[in-house]
């Protein structure tokens, strides 16, 4: 593409031309990165080996712990109503909410009220 004043000229010639030109080179580049680079694919899988190795011994010598299953809740029966039943689920017993206690573990003390400060207020 070329510009010349205020219009651009295309060719499609040229563009066809430099498309076959970088898929020539692409093609050139995947072959020879395979030439070149193909022993690492090897390394890797052999790193990935020993590593795999490694982490059987490791988990053969840690003790096992037993992983509680949990227990499958289901939502269903669905209570069918026109307005819909708020609080439905937290009634079921395999659903119900953990009880927390109180965050605040001691009671706000009372700031006092301005205007039972003796001093609020300046007397002359």
């Amino acid at each position: 593409m070329a510009i010349e004043g205020k219009t651009l000229k295309f060719d499609p010639n040229t563009e066809a031309f430099q498309m076959r030109a970088q898929l020539k080179k692409a093609e050139n580049c995947r072959k020879q990165w395979f030439e070149r680079w193909s022993w690492l694919l090897d390394e890797r899988q052999d790193a990935l080996d020993k590593a795999n190795d490694i982490r059987r011994e490791a988990a053969e010598a840690l003790p096992q712990v037993a992983i509680k299953s949990e227990d499958t809740k289901s939502l269903k029966p669905v209570p069918v109503t026109s307005t819909g039943f708020i609080g439905w689920l937290a009634s079921r017993p395999d659903c119900q909410l953990e009880i927390y206690t109180s965050w605040m573990c001691k009671p706000p003390i009372r700031l006092p009220d301005a205007w039972e400060e003796p001093n609020y207020v300046r007397k002359k």
